[in-house]
């Protein structure tokens, strides 16, 4: 990989290659000092050390070692035996996919999701493993073993720019009434209500329930969910929302949410969200990554 520098860019896009048990391979970051203490600073150094490096994919035939299983010799008393190779029994699960990774001046983040603070420990420990080579499967949404491009954008001069609402709209269908009900979400609204513990649909004639509404005057969050098809939307929510209000968001997106049971539960670390009562506060999803499983 290859890319141009001009001292007029004020961005900077660096990559680095691999599964989340890959190195880090990044090009052209700007030396000058950057927010987010030593973690930050010295992933940039080191992209810029490493930045030149090949791309091990686009090297062809030029291995001269050779890696893999073999047998060895067998004699008197003794039969041969197989020795595996190293990298054996390590699966490359799924195609290769790119997540974009942007720095900003107090934070950073993943895709158009929200932004992940310097100051809070949990990103802190997310920063350090990306430094260490490897890439947390729960926050680049890839499956473990994945093959992962991370795009890095450099933004350290400027202030987190949230993305603009991207709203969608859903239908849902009560259990025995065959008459949908349109949802939609955007930045201040999102479908709502109590939902079940397991993600079913009630047959009671509320399975879906007027939108809520997010007082900006009070604390927000977002919530990032990965629904079970592999689709990513972002809830936006007050503190004082529940589990329930989530499920039931995750319902208005699909009407195939509603005609079997799921968990939805977070990855890092790995927990089931089972208590619909429990406050987005209370069960510690500020700017979460929520993962919806069929059961």
């Amino acid at each position: 990989m290859s890319g141009s520098h001009s001292d007029d860019e004020d961005e900077q896009e660096t990559w680095f290659a691999g599964g989340e048990r890959s190195g880090i391979s990044v090009q052209n970051p700007n030396r000058s000092r950057v927010p987010g203490g030593n973690l930050v600073r010295d992933l940039l150094q080191r992209a810029e050390e490493e930045g030149a490096a090949p791309d091990p994919d686009s090297v062809q035939g030029r291995t001269s070692v050779f890696s893999g299983g073999g047998h060895t010799l067998g004699g008197e008393g003794v039969q041969s035996a197989y020795v595996p190779g190293a990298n054996e029994g390590l699966e490359d699960e799924g195609e290769r996919v790119t997540r974009n990774l942007t720095f900003w001046r107090e934070g950073f983040t993943v895709e158009d999701g929200p932004l992940m603070r310097y100051d809070d420990p949990q990103h802190a420990d997310v920063l350090a493993a990306i430094h260490a080579g490897h890439a947390p499967p729960s926050i680049l949404n890839v499956r473990v073993g994945q093959r992962v491009d991370v795009q890095v954008t450099r933004r350290t001069d400027d202030d987190y720019v949230p993305p603009k609402p991207k709203p969608f709209s859903g239908q849902g269908t009560r259990l025995g009434a065959a008459v949908p009900g349109i949802t939609s979400a955007s930045a201040s609204t999102s479908t709502a209500g109590s939902g079940s513990g397991s993600g079913r649909a009630p047959a009671g004639a509320s399975s879906i329930t007027p939108r809520f509404e997010v007082d900006q005057s009070l604390p927000t969050t977002s919530v990032r969910v990965t629904l079970a098809d592999g689709t990513r939307i972002v809830c936006r929510m007050n503190l004082t929302h529940t589990v329930g209000d989530l499920r039931n968001f995750i319902n208005a997106a699909s009407p195939t949410h509603l005609t079997r049971p799921y968990t939805i539960g977070t990855t890092f670390p790995n927990r089931v969200l089972s208590d619909d009562g429990a406050t987005i506060e209370g069960a510690g999803l500020q700017n979460s990554v929520v993962v919806m499983r069929w059961v």
